[in-house]
Protein backbone atom coordinates (compact mmCIF):
# COMPACT_ATOMS: atom_id res chain seq x y z
CA UNK A 1 0.00 0.00 0.00
CA UNK A 2 1.48 3.39 -0.80
CA UNK A 3 2.28 5.88 2.02
CA UNK A 4 -0.46 8.14 2.41
CA UNK A 5 0.18 11.96 1.64
CA UNK A 6 -1.78 15.00 1.24
CA UNK A 7 -4.03 16.41 3.67
CA UNK A 8 -4.51 13.10 5.24
CA UNK A 9 -0.82 12.91 6.21
CA UNK A 10 -0.34 16.25 6.99
CA UNK A 11 -3.32 16.21 9.53
CA UNK A 12 -1.46 13.30 10.94
CA UNK A 13 1.79 15.58 11.64
CA UNK A 14 -0.55 18.46 12.92
CA UNK A 15 -2.22 16.35 15.50
CA UNK A 16 1.45 14.64 16.57
CA UNK A 17 2.51 18.36 17.12
CA UNK A 18 -0.18 19.17 18.98
CA UNK A 19 0.09 15.96 21.44
CA UNK A 20 3.76 17.33 22.28
CA UNK A 21 2.93 21.06 21.92
CA UNK A 22 0.02 20.12 24.66
CA UNK A 23 2.38 17.52 26.63
CA UNK A 24 5.34 20.32 26.90
CA UNK A 25 2.92 22.92 27.93
CA UNK A 26 1.29 20.77 30.88
CA UNK A 27 5.01 20.23 31.89
CA UNK A 28 5.52 23.93 31.83
CA UNK A 29 2.27 24.70 33.30
CA UNK A 30 2.71 22.39 36.07
CA UNK A 31 6.13 23.47 37.09
CA UNK A 32 5.34 26.89 37.28
CA UNK A 33 1.59 26.56 39.08
CA UNK A 34 2.15 23.35 40.91
CA UNK A 35 -0.16 20.37 40.99
CA UNK A 36 -3.66 23.02 40.86
CA UNK A 37 -2.45 23.78 36.98
CA UNK A 38 -5.77 25.08 35.07
CA UNK A 39 -6.04 23.26 31.69
CA UNK A 40 -7.05 25.70 29.87
CA UNK A 41 -3.79 27.44 30.73
CA UNK A 42 -2.11 24.32 28.99
CA UNK A 43 -4.57 24.71 25.75
CA UNK A 44 -3.26 28.90 25.61
CA UNK A 45 0.56 28.00 26.24
CA UNK A 46 -0.47 25.01 23.23
CA UNK A 47 -1.61 27.26 21.38
CA UNK A 48 -4.71 24.90 20.76
CA UNK A 49 -8.76 24.74 21.48
CA UNK A 50 -9.43 23.29 24.96
CA UNK A 51 -12.00 21.04 23.73
CA UNK A 52 -8.70 19.88 21.47
CA UNK A 53 -7.02 19.07 24.07
CA UNK A 54 -9.93 16.99 25.84
CA UNK A 55 -10.17 14.92 22.73
CA UNK A 56 -6.73 13.94 22.69
CA UNK A 57 -6.89 13.46 26.75
CA UNK A 58 -9.95 12.45 27.76
CA UNK A 59 -9.53 14.04 31.45
CA UNK A 60 -7.22 16.22 33.63
CA UNK A 61 -6.06 13.02 34.96
CA UNK A 62 -5.28 11.30 31.69
CA UNK A 63 -3.28 14.66 30.48
CA UNK A 64 -1.28 14.28 34.15
CA UNK A 65 -0.78 10.86 33.14
CA UNK A 66 0.27 11.43 29.72
CA UNK A 67 2.80 13.55 30.50
CA UNK A 68 4.22 11.91 33.78
CA UNK A 69 4.79 8.88 31.27
CA UNK A 70 6.70 11.11 28.47
CA UNK A 71 8.79 11.87 31.52
CA UNK A 72 9.24 8.38 32.83
CA UNK A 73 9.74 7.04 29.33
CA UNK A 74 11.95 9.74 28.04
CA UNK A 75 14.20 11.07 30.94
CA UNK A 76 13.78 8.41 33.85
CA UNK A 77 14.55 5.37 32.02
CA UNK A 78 17.85 6.06 30.29
CA UNK A 79 19.19 7.01 33.72
CA UNK A 80 17.47 3.41 35.21
CA UNK A 81 19.38 1.60 32.44
CA UNK A 82 22.37 2.81 33.13
CA UNK A 83 22.59 2.31 37.07
CA UNK A 84 21.12 -0.96 37.03
CA UNK A 85 24.44 -2.43 34.73
CA UNK A 86 26.47 -2.44 37.20
CA UNK A 87 28.32 -6.01 38.17
CA UNK A 88 26.96 -6.03 41.73
CA UNK A 89 23.07 -7.28 41.11
CA UNK A 90 21.59 -6.08 44.38
CA UNK A 91 23.63 -2.37 43.72
CA UNK A 92 21.74 -2.50 40.53
CA UNK A 93 18.82 -2.32 41.87
CA UNK A 94 19.53 0.12 44.70
CA UNK A 95 20.88 2.24 42.34
CA UNK A 96 18.16 2.24 39.95
CA UNK A 97 15.76 3.01 42.33
CA UNK A 98 17.93 5.91 43.46
CA UNK A 99 18.29 7.33 40.06
CA UNK A 100 14.27 6.97 39.84
CA UNK A 101 14.01 9.30 42.91
CA UNK A 102 16.61 11.64 41.82
CA UNK A 103 15.10 12.47 38.60
CA UNK A 104 11.53 12.28 40.86
CA UNK A 105 12.74 14.45 43.25
CA UNK A 106 14.42 17.27 40.42
CA UNK A 107 10.80 17.35 39.04
CA UNK A 108 9.08 17.42 41.80
CA UNK A 109 6.14 19.27 41.29
CA UNK A 110 5.28 17.22 38.08
CA UNK A 111 5.94 14.16 41.01
CA UNK A 112 3.56 15.74 43.21
CA UNK A 113 0.87 16.41 40.40
CA UNK A 114 1.11 12.67 39.03
CA UNK A 115 1.32 11.74 42.87
CA UNK A 116 -2.27 13.59 43.52
CA UNK A 117 -3.91 12.37 40.36
CA UNK A 118 -3.01 8.62 41.43
CA UNK A 119 -0.92 7.58 38.39
CA UNK A 120 2.83 7.45 39.33
CA UNK A 121 2.49 3.51 39.75
CA UNK A 122 0.54 2.91 36.19
CA UNK A 123 3.32 5.16 34.76
CA UNK A 124 6.32 3.41 35.89
CA UNK A 125 5.16 0.20 35.39
CA UNK A 126 6.96 0.68 32.63
CA UNK A 127 10.56 1.36 33.62
CA UNK A 128 11.32 -2.58 32.82
CA UNK A 129 15.07 -1.81 33.47
CA UNK A 130 14.00 -1.73 37.08
CA UNK A 131 11.82 -5.28 36.78
CA UNK A 132 15.09 -6.89 35.21
CA UNK A 133 17.86 -5.53 38.14
CA UNK A 134 15.04 -6.95 40.59
CA UNK A 135 15.32 -10.46 39.00
CA UNK A 136 19.06 -10.12 38.93
CA UNK A 137 19.30 -9.34 42.15
CA UNK A 138 16.70 -12.73 43.21
CA UNK A 139 19.08 -14.67 41.34
CA UNK A 140 21.81 -13.45 43.20
CA UNK A 141 19.85 -14.23 46.70
CA UNK A 142 20.15 -10.86 47.57
CA UNK A 143 16.93 -9.74 47.42
CA UNK A 144 14.17 -11.06 48.97
CA UNK A 145 12.22 -13.70 46.46
CA UNK A 146 8.98 -12.92 46.96
CA UNK A 147 9.15 -9.52 45.57
CA UNK A 148 7.80 -8.92 42.56
CA UNK A 149 8.28 -6.07 39.65
CA UNK A 150 4.71 -4.99 40.49
CA UNK A 151 6.19 -4.07 43.99
CA UNK A 152 8.81 -1.82 42.44
CA UNK A 153 6.54 0.90 41.22
CA UNK A 154 4.43 1.20 44.78
CA UNK A 155 7.88 1.29 46.11
CA UNK A 156 8.68 4.20 44.61
CA UNK A 157 5.43 5.88 44.62
CA UNK A 158 5.35 5.52 48.62
CA UNK A 159 9.34 7.37 48.15
CA UNK A 160 7.38 10.23 45.88
CA UNK A 161 4.71 10.62 48.95
CA UNK A 162 7.40 11.35 51.12
CA UNK A 163 9.02 14.07 49.00
CA UNK A 164 5.58 15.68 48.58
CA UNK A 165 4.93 15.70 52.67
CA UNK A 166 8.30 16.86 53.34
CA UNK A 167 8.82 19.92 50.87
CA UNK A 168 11.84 22.28 50.76
CA UNK A 169 15.27 21.04 52.02
CA UNK A 170 14.04 18.56 54.08
CA UNK A 171 13.10 16.54 51.27
CA UNK A 172 16.31 15.38 50.13
CA UNK A 173 17.07 13.62 53.53
CA UNK A 174 13.28 12.12 54.21
CA UNK A 175 13.25 10.29 50.59
CA UNK A 176 16.73 8.99 51.36
CA UNK A 177 15.79 7.82 54.86
CA UNK A 178 12.87 5.97 53.57
CA UNK A 179 13.96 4.72 50.55
CA UNK A 180 16.33 3.29 53.12
CA UNK A 181 14.25 1.39 54.96
CA UNK A 182 11.90 0.10 52.12
CA UNK A 183 15.42 -0.80 51.04
CA UNK A 184 16.29 -3.18 53.67
CA UNK A 185 12.78 -4.41 54.01
CA UNK A 186 13.75 -5.38 49.81
CA UNK A 187 17.09 -7.14 51.16
CA UNK A 188 16.88 -11.03 51.00
CA UNK A 189 17.36 -12.30 55.28
CA UNK A 190 16.14 -15.46 56.97
CA UNK A 191 14.21 -12.90 59.10
CA UNK A 192 11.93 -12.06 57.30
CA UNK A 193 8.09 -12.67 57.36
CA UNK A 194 6.47 -13.68 53.71
CA UNK A 195 4.94 -11.23 52.35
CA UNK A 196 0.96 -10.97 52.44
CA UNK A 197 -0.49 -12.59 49.11
CA UNK A 198 -1.78 -9.45 46.94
Amino acid sequence: MPESSGPARTLRADARRNHERILDATRDSIAEVGPGFAVDDVAARAGVAVATLYRRFGSRRDLIRAAFERFATDEVTPLVTAAVRGPDPWQGLVDGLEATVLALAGNAPLAAAAQDAGVVADAVRFMDPLGQALRRAQEGGAARPDLTPDDLPVLIAMVVTTMVQYPGPDAGRAWRRYLALLLDGSRAGPSHRPLPPM
